[in-house]
């Protein structure tokens, strides 16, 4: 795992502290299916250029465009140095993620490699993750409890099988923290992105944290919940509620604050982006 002073820690704009020498990344969008159904993505790639939201891409890449575009990228910026794929879907559900990430590994063995995954597929995996060099994993990670995760997630698609409710709930957590404990253990960096959601996961928010950390994630990044789809009858939390929970998962893992909820097909550094 990489101590504070190294790479991810420094210079990527997704887990440094500091803003200070960070790279930009590319964040390509090949993955279309998902295996997983959460009440806060509504997956409408394509609906508006100008939508802002985590998962959200204004279309689909094929490998041979995103390798492409990301070399035509680098020509553009040389500090361009992290290549990450996040969706639309889920990047393990998906073949094209693997044939992009080989594709660039084949012309260049220095870039960067990270990916976000809802966890699920991460333990089968990730041996093939660290065989193309991925560094650093975002797992989006929003419940402890499998009654509360019941709640977050619609349905799921497990070992060819699809599960709704509490039974849901349980196989998602326990695959997600065996998939961050083999991802840790084969010295790849893991990130837990988690999406407050007030009257939904407050309560596991403690919890959750110290589970995360004994499992071997290094950071927690706690987000508000953007309203979209069909969670419209939620609410996304005040400010006062984001720091609260902020403040009581910091007592057990260290928090990330910087996040800009980025899309899946944008280049640069987030906060100062454009999309692709």
């Amino acid at each position: 795992m990489a101590a504070p002073s190294q790479y991810p820690f420094v210079n990527h704009p997704c887990y440094s502290e500091t803003r200070d020498n960070l790279w930009a990344r590319i964040h390509l969008p090949v993955a279309r299916n998902c295996n997983v159904k959460c009440i806060f993505c509504d997956y409408s790639v394509g609906s508006s250029c100008h939508t802002s939201k985590p998962g959200y891409s204004a279309s689909i890449m094929d490998p041979k465009e995103a390798i492409a575009r990301t070399f035509s990228e680098i020509e553009k910026n040389p500090q361009l140095k992290i290549v990450a794929i996040s969706g639309p879907g889920e990047p393990l559900a998906n073949e094209q993620t693997f044939t992009t990430l080989e594709g660039i590994r084949n012309q260049n063995k220095e870039l960067n490699f990270c990916l976000c995954t809802n966890g699920v597929l991460l333990e089968d995996a990730v041996i093939k993750l660290k065989e193309l060099g991925v560094r650093s994993i975002s797992v989006s990670m929003s419940a402890i409890l499998p009654e509360t995760a019941a709640q977050v997630y619609e349905w799921a698609r497990i070992d060819g099988e699809v599960l709704q409710g509490q039974k849901m709930g349980e196989a998602i957590i326990q695959k997600q923290l065996s998939g961050i404990e083999r991802t840790v253990a084969l010295g790849i960096t893991v990130k837990v992105n988690t999406i407050l959601m007030p009257n939904i996961n407050t309560e596991d928010i403690e919890f959750l944290s110290k589970q995360i950390v004994d499992s071997g994630a290094s950071l927690q990044n706690i987000v508000p919940l953007i309203l979209c789809g069909n969670n419209q009858k939620l609410r996304p939390p005040t400010t006062e509620e984001l720091s609260m929970a902020r403040q009581i998962a910091s007592k057990n893992i260290t928090q990330f604050t910087h996040c800009k909820q980025c899309r899946s097909d944008v280049v640069g550094i987030p906060g100062a982006d454009r999309i692709l």
